[in-house]
């Protein structure tokens, strides 16, 4: 089976591969020798990422003023 490079560089599989594949946003792409392997970034849940904050030291209160700053007005 054959992909297809697109002159702007993107490839662009059949759909008899895209169905096999769990439909991800992203895919990480290694370089194995003459090989591209592609790889589905799976999402994390929402747990891991607040297991993340919390070892990194961010807190809630973090959190909530980095929201707040955000969307403070403008000008």
């Amino acid at each position: 089976m054959h992909v297809k490079i697109t002159p702007n560089n993107q490839i662009t599989s059949p759909d008899q591969i895209a169905s096999q594949v769990e439909a991800v946003g992203y895919t990480d792409v290694e370089v194995d020798s003459t090989a591209i392997v592609l790889t589905p970034v799976l999402a994390q849940s929402v747990e891991a990422v607040r297991d993340k904050l919390i070892a990194s030291g961010i807190s809630e209160k973090d959190v909530a003023d980095a929201c707040a700053w955000a969307r403070r007005p403008k000008g």
